[in-house]
């Protein structure tokens, strides 16, 4: 029993001792993994269907999915909500291109320990449409707090009404409630000036638009939101 308890213990150290270099090579190109996937999402947003391209290359243009066929890119759109990035591998060099949310694919480019986003912009370039997305959502939000199924509405306007996704049809909004623990706000967009109107938790709506640098979920500190619930 003791030989077998002292095998036991050689054995984990050899794991362990094993396992440093590995880790060590992992990072080594984890982050270049991460300004590999920035490089091609910068490239891609100068790109259009017309734009030249070698038979067999791949590429995000506007949002879809595009592969090169006869020197002209052919385009299939991502599902609902879904966008077409360049993401880092996890488990060896290199990136691939698939659609994800915006939200996901900055997170998953963040972890590598690249900064500057999905395109490895700059902070302050970054910054001259984050926080102005932070405070069009923010404004969105408040005006949507005043709404009923009874407010007037112009004709294909979107809208949060008590919680729910809202569209004015007829002059008046018809609501679709969100999913159970769920709740409609207006959000910043990540890659291009704007908002979008989402069935989103509250923790992570006011985390969205903290992390534009504007603040609470309705131009508020938490604080002020605490002491109107």
């Amino acid at each position: 029993m003791r030989f077998f308890s002292f095998a036991i213990v050689i054995s984990s150290l050899a794991v362990f001792v094993a396992a440093g270099p590995l880790a060590s090579k992992r990072s080594s190109f984890t982050l270049q993994n991460g300004k590999d996937a920035q490089k091609l999402n910068a490239k891609f947003s100068s790109l259009s269907a017309s734009s030249k391209c070698t038979s067999g290359e791949n590429a995000c243009i506007r949002g879809a999915f595009a592969q090169c066929v006869n020197g002209k890119f052919v385009t299939t759109p991502c599902a609902g909500g879904l966008t077409c990035v360049a993401l880092p591998l996890v488990n060896s060099p290199g990136t691939s291109i698939t659609c994800d949310t915006e939200k996901d694919a900055a997170d998953r480019i963040a972890r590598t320990g690249a900064s500057g986003g999905l395109k490895g912009r700059d902070i302050e370039a970054r910054a001259s449409f984050t926080l102005q997305n932070g405070k069009d959502a923010q404004a969105l939000n408040k005006k949507f707090q005043s709404l009923n199924a009874n407010s007037s509405c112009q004709e294909g306007e979107n809208a949060c009404v008590n919680g729910g996704f809202a569209q004015c049809v007829g002059g008046k909004f018809v609501t679709t409630p969100c999913n159970t623990g769920l709740t409609c706000f207006a959000l910043p967009l990540v890659l291009s000036p704007g908002t979008s109107l989402v069935c989103d938790t509250q923790a992570d709506a006011q985390a969205r638009i903290a992390a534009t640098g504007a603040g609470g979920i309705f131009g508020r500190s938490e604080e002020e939101l605490e002491a109107s619930a």
